[in-house]
């Protein structure tokens, strides 16, 4: 989904009500594209579980995801 499909996906869990798990494994979101889903986990509290596995999120998107959780 690339970064700008991450940044949608953003949007959509800014407002997230029901969603609990997201498995992104795979779709090389990028430092960018984490930051992006970062700023939307930092006000969403029903998502529980996020796997961002083997998407190229390097040490600046983990930092990002870090601090927003």
């Amino acid at each position: 989904i690339g970064a700008e499909g991450a940044a949608r996906l953003a949007g959509a869990l800014a407002t997230n009500t029901t969603l609990t798990k997201l498995y992104l494994w795979g779709n090389n979101i990028g430092a960018e594209g984490a930051a992006r889903l970062a700023e939307a986990l930092a006000t969403n509290t029903t998502l529980t579980e996020l796997n961002l596995g083997s998407n190229n999120i390097g040490a600046e998107g983990a930092a990002r995801l870090a601090e927003a959780l």
